[in-house]
C-alpha cells in the first residue's frame, strides 16, 4: 500500500509545503493584479470584460470570482488555488510516472519537479498556469488508463480533463500534438475514434474562447517579441527558471535516450511536440512563444529525466541532491520581493500609506496597471488620498483600463498635496503627466521623489503664496 500511495503522496506533499514558503513575499505582478481586480467584480461585469479583453482567461477570472467571495482577496488567498494546483500537478506527475515505470521512478519525478524554480515561481502567481499544469498531468494519465483498458466512462475522463485544460490555458491544448503521437503509435480504431470524438468535443466547448482570443491577439499579445535562434536556444533556462537546472534535465533527457522503450518515447513526443508545435507557429509570425504557457512540459520531461537512471535508490538520490544543489540560487531568485513583471506597487502604497495626509490626492499615469495595483494595496486604508481624476473604473469600462476625466487640471483646484505615480525610474515623475507638469511646475514644489523597480512617485506640495 506505501508503494502504492509513496509516489504521489510524497511529491505532492513537497510541492504544497514548497509552494507555501513564504508565498507573499514577491509582489503581485501586474498580471496578477488584473486577476485581483477582476476577481471582485461582479458576474456580470466579468462577461462584458471577456467581449472586449482577456477572454481566454473567463473560466479563471470567474473560479477566482467564486474563490475569493469565499476566502477573502489576501495576497495568499489569491495565490493558493495556484499553489493547490501545483501540489497536486506534482502528486499526478509521481503517479503517472509510477504507472509507467514503478515507485521508484514516480518518485524521483515527483521530486525533481519540486525543485525546479519556475514550478516554485508560478505556484505562487494567481494565474491559471499551474491548474493548466495540473489538468495537462491528468489528462495525459487518463489517456494511458484509456488506452490500455478502453471503456466509455475513462475516455469521458478523459475528455473532461482536456477541456478543462483548454478552458484554463488555450495554449495548452497544443499538448494534443503529443496526445496524438501516443495515440498514433497504439494504432486500431478502437484508439482512434473515441480519442477523435474527444479532441472533437473539446474543440466545440472551447470555441467561444478560440474565438475570442483571435479577435484581441493583437490587445493582448503584441508585447510578445518575434522569436530568434538565440531566444530557441535560451528556452530551456527561461522554462525551468535556472540555467544550472535546465542543463541538469537536459542531461538527464539524453541519459534516457539510451535506454529506449516505448513509453520514453511516448512522454518524450508528449514533451517536445508541443514546443515544436509553437516553435513552428513563432517562426510562421503567430507567437506564443512564452515560457509561462510552455510550463506543462515540464512534467512530462522529469519523468522521462527520472526513467533514465539507474533504478537505484542510490543513482536517483544522488541526481536528486545534484539538482537540489544546482537548484538553490534559481530558488532564491523566485522568492525574491521583485522578480515578478511589473512594478513594486506594495513599496509605493506603503510609503503613501505612512506620510499621506486629510485631504491628499493621487494621480497616475495613464496604463492598466499602476492604478489597479495601488488600489489593490491600499484597499484597506480608509484615509487613501482621493483619485480624483477617475471618471468610470475598469470595471465601468468593461476593459483593464479605467477612464480618467478629459481636462485634469480643474479636477485638482484646491488641492494641497498630489501623489503622482509613474511607470519607469523617472527622474521627473511628473514626465509621466504631461498634461499636468506646467501645473505641477508652476503652483507646486516637490516634497519628495521615490523609485522603485519599473515605477517612481512625487509627492508635491502646493507653493505659498505671496
Amino acid at each position: 500500500m506505501i508503494r502504492r500511495w509513496l509516489p504521489s503522496a510524497l511529491p505532492g506533499l513537497a510541492m504544497l509545503v514548497i509552494g507555501l514558503v513564504r508565498p507573499t513575499r514577491a509582489v503581485l505582478s501586474w498580471d496578477e493584479i488584473a486577476t485581483a481586480d477582476v476577481a471582485q467584480r461582479s458576474v456580470e461585469q466579468i462577461w462584458r470584460l471577456v467581449h472586449h479583453i482577456d477572454g481566454v482567461f473567463g473560466v479563471y477570472y470567474l473560479t477566482m470570482h467564486l474563490w475569493t467571495s469565499v476566502f477573502g482577496d489576501s495576497m495568499l488567498s489569491l495565490r493558493l488555488p495556484s499553489i493547490l494546483a501545483m501540489a497536486v500537478a506534482a502528486a499526478l506527475t509521481g503517479e503517472l510516472g509510477r504507472r509507467l515505470f514503478g515507485p521508484l521512478v514516480g518518485c524521483l519525478a515527483g521530486g525533481l519537479l519540486c525543485l525546479i524554480p519556475n514550478i516554485s515561481r508560478y505556484a505562487a502567481e494567481a494565474r491559471p498556469y499551474t491548474i493548466a499544469c495540473m489538468f495537462s498531468v491528468l489528462a495525459l494519465l487518463l489517456l494511458f488508463r484509456a488506452l490500455d483498458r478502453p471503456g466509455p466512462g475513462r475516455w469521458v475522463a478523459y475528455t473532461a480533463a482536456i477541456t478543462a485544460m483548454g478552458l484554463f490555458s488555450l495554449v495548452a491544448l497544443v499538448a494534443l500534438a503529443g496526445h496524438f503521437a501516443v495515440v498514433l503509435a497504439r494504432r486500431g480504431a478502437r484508439f482512434w475514434v473515441p480519442w477523435c470524438a474527444a479532441v472533437l468535443a473539446v474543440l466545440v466547448v472551447v470555441s467561444p474562447l478560440i474565438w475570442w482570443g483571435l479577435r484581441q491577439r493583437e490587445t493582448q499579445l503584441h508585447w510578445v517579441r518575434p522569436i530568434t535562434a538565440g531566444g530557441v536556444y535560451r528556452f530551456p533556462e527561461l522554462l525551468t527558471g535556472s540555467p544550472e537546472v535546465a542543463w541538469l534535465l537536459i542531461g538527464l533527457l539524453l541519459f534516457a535516450a539510451f535506454r529506449p522503450s516505448r513509453q520514453i518515447l511516448e512522454l518524450a513526443a508528449v514533451t517536445l511536440l508541443p514546443m515544436a508545435v509553437l516553435c513552428a507557429a513563432a517562426f510562421g509570425g503567430v507567437s506564443f512563444w512564452i515560457n509561462r504557457y510552455l510550463l506543462f512540459v515540464l512534467l512530462p520531461a522529469v519523468i522521462v529525466a527520472a526513467a533514465g537512471l539507474p533504478r537505484t535508490r542510490i543513482a536517483g538520490l544522488s541526481a536528486l541532491a545534484v539538482v537540489a544543489a544546482a537548484s538553490v540560487p534559481g530558488q532564491l531568485a523566485v522568492r525574491q520581493p521583485t522578480v515578478k513583471n511589473g512594478s513594486d506597487y506594495r513599496t509605493l502604497a506603503g510609503i503613501i500609506e505612512r506620510r499621506q495626509q486629510p485631504g491628499d490626492v493621487i494621480v497616475l499615469e495613464g496604463g492598466r496597471t499602476m492604478r489597479a495595483g495601488i488600489d489593490f494595496y491600499l484597499r484597506h486604508d480608509p484615509g487613501r488620498p482621493r483619485d480624483v481624476l477617475l471618471n468610470r473604473s475598469a470595471a465601468q469600462t468593461a476593459t483593464l483600463e479605467a477612464a480618467e476625466h478629459p481636462d485634469p487640471v480643474p479636477r485638482l483646484a484646491g488641492t494641497d498635496r498630489i501623489w503622482l505615480v509613474a511607470y519607469g525610474r523617472r527622474a521627473d515623475p511628473a514626465s509621466g503627466r504631461p498634461d499636468l507638469q506646467r501645473m505641477l511646475d508652476t503652483d507646486f514644489q516637490r516634497a519628495g521623489r521615490w523609485t522603485v523597480k519599473r515605477g517612481a512617485m512625487a509627492l508635491y506640495v502646493r507653493s505659498p503664496g505671496p
